[in-house]
């Protein structure tokens, strides 16, 4: 049975109407959308939000959105969009979303975002991730760290990398 960790951030949704493709099953472009509000949720729950923008002059850019389908969603289903911290360094984080089919009981697709912190500029510009802030992250990563993946990361090439050199899971 699939089970959800309550202490990861959780969000709740339904598949709409104008996400289904000629197949009746969401349309791969729609994953990525579907991740949106729970990545902002996310980064308001870490100080990391709109506040934070207005605050520092610095953000962050998603520099790669990856996704692993697994199975299909259709109209109507209950979707749990379950984000967590993966991996953290001085510039970057790493954000894994499980979308889980709660209607069907089953992990429908992981979705994996590369981001870079960023001075907003002009021009925006890479930068280190203020102390505080990453405390709040190394916080919610130890968290994370505590509770197991889902065994389908490993379909992600960053996690393959990651197991076979653990040092260095964010270079590449």
């Amino acid at each position: 049975m699939l089970t959800i960790d309550p202490r990861l951030h959780q969000s709740r949704t339904k598949v709409r109407p104008e996400w289904i493709d000629r197949n009746n099953h969401v349309n791969a472009s729609y994953y990525l959308a579907i991740v949106k509000e729970p990545a902002i949720e996310l980064h308001e729950r870490w100080d990391y939000g709109q506040d934070f923008v207005d605050r520092t002059g610095e953000s962050n850019f998603v520099i790669n959105a990856e996704v692993v389908y697994l199975r299909e969603m259709l109209l109507g289903d209950e979707v749990t969009v379950v984000s967590r911290l993966v991996d953290l360094d001085d510039k970057r984080i790493r954000i894994l979303f499980e979308i889980v089919n709660t209607t069907r009981r089953y992990l429908a697709a992981l979705v994996q975002y590369h981001v870079i912190h960023v001075r907003l500029g002009p021009p925006p510009k890479a930068v280190s991730i203020p102390p505080d802030l990453r405390q709040r992250l190394q916080t919610q990563l130890d968290l994370s760290r505590s509770i197991p993946l889902p065994v389908e990361v490993n379909r992600f090439k960053s996690f393959q990398r990651a197991q076979a050199v653990p040092e260095s899971s964010m270079v590449g």
